[in-house]
């Protein structure tokens, strides 16, 4: 009897990989997590990438899948991140994030160079974060020798293909945030804008679907990974794309909120959004599209747990949680807000510069009213994103990310957007839609068993909170007041 089928999907994210295995029937069996090496200090916006390659050969060993029937691997990625390639697919410097402090000024040189219709077919106002391209230009004046070997300017998922399978490639996903490519209208490369700019045409990667099969494992990486040589390797997409696959939010009209280091809000559309308020990619399949606001959330709640006392472990941040979730009304009221921007924020609040802090402190804060100013405000920020896109037709709520703890952070999520939320519990999303687009790849599609359950907010704290909103929005104005203002294009 032949053993059923079985998808790997693998998900490098920012700090770590997650790795699941999918059955044919839609069941995940197997998870990991490994994080990233630490390595040597790099410049700042910096990353090297062979930590990723590390963490994906410790998860998939981890996984001990080798002896699975396993039909498809398939990624999910984080992005943008442009990683310089040289002939033999090796990263010849380290990777470029949107975070290196000299992008800007790039990307701030390039905004004239482009007319306003190929600012519109990007989908995206031109920035570091939907202009990754730019790197190239930054690497010829800071490492011109790097630039004189490049073949190729890749993604995440480019580099850790071209590992898998020796090929190189890149979906539109990912493509989306590298600045010259046509995201409204037929997802290729505008090769007369890449050469105006100075970016010479071949060092883009070639663009494939994201479930089209990019090459069979090769032998090595079989080897490297545990894993049977031969299986087919899909292109794969970005994570926030994955995130949205695994849960189909495209047929169920739903808005995912996903948790992580980086928070992040997504809406789905059958047709290209024009306002360029947030930032937008192209879809796993073709004639849909992505819409993506982002805040430094994860980090934020670190940063204060810390900040607060609660340490720097695993358990700072669930303990704080913890505590605000014990806030009764009087401690609420007398709670400070936090604005939690800790880091420059991309869409919708396109902040170039930090601004984070507890406003409106007073002698009668205490440390529950402290935990609950701090996650109030990662919340309430979350909420402002949920609340810039179209309110119309009304979406429901699912929350997705590790949320495998005590269910506090869930029920405060409720409790701050004042609206019911969907939680699905899977702490893998990405992960997991990366194995169902491989399992696509082969044409044998698989959907994904759900286990979701509903929270509702807590009635009695309702008009305090909503009275807070109002009052946070107004502080949020006033300390950061050229959120949500794209930059100039």
């Amino acid at each position: 009897m032949t053993p059923s089928r079985c998808f790997l999907g693998i998900d490098v994210g920012t700090t770590a990989t997650k790795a699941v295995v999918l059955t044919e029937t839609g069941e995940p069996v197997r998870r990991v997590r490994v994080a990233h090496d630490a390595g040597p200090p790099l410049p700042p916006g910096r990353v090297d990438p062979v930590s990723w390659w590390n963490s994906v050969q410790k998860a998939c060993l981890d996984l001990d899948a080798g002896k699975l029937n396993l039909s498809g691997i398939g990624l999910s990625v984080h992005s943008p991140v442009a990683v310089p390639m040289g002939t033999s697919g090796e990263h010849l410097t380290a990777g470029y994030r949107y975070e290196v402090p000299t992008l800007a000024d790039t990307v701030s040189g390039l905004r004239p160079l482009l007319t306003q219709e190929e600012i519109r077919r990007s989908g995206n106002t031109v920035s570091p974060s939907t202009f990754i391209a730019a790197a190239y230009l930054l690497m010829l004046e800071q490492e011109p020798e790097v630039a004189g070997e490049l073949n190729v300017l890749g993604s995440v998922g480019t580099y850790i293909g071209h590992r898998l399978t020796g090929q190189c490639a890149i979906d539109p996903t990912q493509a989306s945030y590298f600045g010259p490519f046509d995201t409204t209208g037929d997802w290729t490369w505008q090769e007369d804008l890449v050469q105006r700019l100075g970016i010479p045409p071949q060092i883009l990667p070639p663009l494939l679907p994201s479930s089209d099969v990019l090459a069979p494992l090769t032998d090595e990486a079989a080897h490297a990974l545990g894993l049977r040589p031969g299986t087919p390797v899909v292109t794969g997409a970005g994570d926030t794309a994955c995130a949205a696959f695994a849960a189909d939010i495209g047929e169920s009209g739903t808005r995912l909120i996903t948790l992580g280091t980086t928070h992040v809000v997504t809406d789905h559309s059958s047709r290209p959004a024009r306002e360029q308020l947030h930032l937008q990619r192209a879809y796993v399949h073709r004639g849909q599209w992505l819409r993506h606001g982002a805040s430094n959330g994860g980090l934020a709640l670190s940063v204060a747990a810390r900040a607060l006392g609660y340490g720097s472990s695993g358990r700072a941040v669930s303990a704080m949680v913890d505590r605000a979730m014990g806030a009764d009304a009087e401690t609420i009221y007398r709670a400070p807000f936090f604005i939690p921007h800790v880091r420059p924020e991309r869409a919708p609040f396109w902040m170039e510069e930090p601004r984070s802090g507890f406003l409106e402190l007073t002698a009668d804060a205490d440390e529950t009213s402290m935990a609950w100013a701090a996650v109030e405000g990662v919340l309430f920020v979350d909420r402002m994103i949920s609340e810039s896109y179209p309110q119309e037709p009304p979406r429901e709520l699912m929350l997705a990310g590790d949320v495998s703890g005590n269910g506090h952070f869930m029920q405060l999520a409720a409790d701050m957007f004042g609206t019911p939320f969907i939680v699905n519990t899977e702490s893998h999303l990405p992960a997991l839609g990366a194995a169902m687009l491989a399992a696509e790849g082969i044409d044998y599609p698989v959907g994904l068993q759900h286990y979701t359950r509903h929270i509702a907010p807590r009635q009695r704290l309702g008009e305090l909170i909503e009275s807070r909103w109002g009052k946070f929005c107004q502080v949020h104005g006033g300390y950061a007041p050229n959120a949500m203002k794209p930059f100039t294009t």
